[in-house]
């Protein structure tokens, strides 16, 4: 279940997330509720300029059961939980990643078109150059393939495993945020 949810979503496009404040854990609620709590917690950041949406922390169970379709051996559900934390609610546009790096990697070009044929270290690294740029204290500190990450600091990161899981489920139990599979309806995907 999490390599559908990543695999999908990182075809879209690189989510990113700065660190977010206090650890208060989400309480269930039903999905309009939940979209409604989502909207109205769309701000401008004033350390950065960026619109970030607050996603509330909670506990969830992370992986997928036994009996889910297409499972991976290595999803074995267990019990998470996740502080607050801030993610950007669109993708980041090419635009965006060539004004910080100088550089377009994609196949498919266009200012406003998700930037895509990135590294994860590609990723990091526009985070620390974004945080740079921004004033804030980069997250990552990367030697070679080596990277670390200072919890303490204020910039811009990715998600963790677990909060990007949190975030997709959007507060369900099912493989995906919609239902139990989705279609080219849904998601353009192959």
């Amino acid at each position: 279940m999490v390599k559908k949810l990543i695999s999908i979503f990182m075809i879209v496009g690189c989510f990113l997330g700065i660190m977010g404040c206090g650890s208060s854990a989400g309480k269930a609620q039903n999905s309009s509720a939940k979209e409604e709590q989502i909207s109205k917690t769309v701000a401008t950041n004033t350390n950065t300029g960026a619109n970030m949406v607050l996603i509330k922390g909670g506990t969830f169970m992370m992986g997928s059961p036994e009996s889910e379709p297409w499972r991976g051996k290595d999803e074995i559900q267990h019990k998470v939980t996740v502080s607050d934390f801030y993610m950007s609610p669109y993708e980041l546009t090419q635009k965006e990643y060539q004004e910080i790096t100088g550089k377009n990697p994609s196949n498919f070009k266009g200012d406003n078109l998700p930037v895509e044929n990135i590294t994860w270290l590609d990723a990091i690294a526009y985070c620390n150059a974004r945080s740079a740029k921004e004033g804030l204290k980069p997250v990552y500190t990367i030697q070679g393939n080596n990277v670390t990450w200072d919890k303490a600091a204020n910039g811009y990161r990715l998600p963790t495993e677990a909060e990007w899981e949190y975030a997709c489920r959007a507060n369900t139990t099912t493989p995906f945020n919609t239902e139990n599979s989705i279609s080219v309806d849904e998601a353009n995907y192959y």
